[in-house]
């Protein structure tokens, strides 16, 4: 996946779906230039007699290296096991009319074998599905109400399509201004925003509401049932 904010949900998202005591999640970061990228264990959780599942996360540390990694570390992967492979980035700073071009050109590189690989685009990044579990504002303070969202900004989470916002992550930090905060994609701001989201809400509902989302939950599922 591209970055931090995709790894922290992409993990949070796992425990939820699977049971936190059914899955072991290792995290790496991926970092350097494109021929010499080095490998870096972040954090890994125990196995243990309840684990069913066992996710490798990789941090690409941006969104032009996510299927390039993906390809470098496809052979490794099916040394070692792995059933199946998906990567993970946003559309943004592209435009939503080059969604389908880029979603294309994606997918005719990415490594084919006997393992299956596939990308999901956040569309056009993974705020736009906080913005749409709307449920999570009033949790991270009640004044912040879907009515004063929209009175001030002009758009309604709760209705409208988030996906063809241009820069969510700016609409997450003009909202979060609202109530004098702010969203700068650091760690412990996007590990708040992940803590409050209503995960029944986002796997029940939203998976239908917003596509790529539910792409993304239908290939995790197809993991999950294996």
């Amino acid at each position: 996946m591209e970055g931090q904010t995709e790894k922290i949900f992409v993990r949070r998202l796992l425990e939820e779906i699977a049971g936190k005591h059914n899955i072991a999640i290792v995290e790496n970061r991926i970092t350097g230039k494109k021929d010499s990228r080095i490998t870096t264990l972040e954090m890994s959780d125990s196995i243990t007699n309840e684990t069913k599942y066992y996710v490798l996360l990789y941090d690409s540390g941006g969104e032009g290296s996510v299927v390039s990694d993906m390809r470098d570390q496809y052979g490794g992967l099916i040394r070692s096991g792995y059933d199946k492979i998906i990567g993970l980035r946003d559309v943004y700073p592209l435009s939503f009319a080059q969604k389908g071009s880029l979603e294309n050109g994606l997918n005719a590189v990415l490594p084919k074998g006997t393992l299956p690989a596939y990308v999901v685009l956040a569309v056009m990044e993974i705020e736009a599905w906080f913005l749409a579990e709307w449920h999570h504002f009033s949790r991270v303070s009640q004044d912040l109400t879907i009515a004063l969202i929209e009175e001030s900004l002009g758009f309604n989470p709760k209705v409208d399509d988030m996906e063809v916002r241009h820069h969510p992550a700016e609409d997450l930090h003009q909202i979060y201004k609202l109530i004098g905060r702010s969203y700068k994609k650091n760690k412990k701001q996007v590990n708040a925003i992940v803590s409050s989201l209503d995960y029944e809400f986002l796997y029940l509902e939203l998976v239908d509401r917003v596509p790529s989302f539910g792409k993304l939950v239908n290939y995790i599922n197809s993991f999950l049932v294996i």
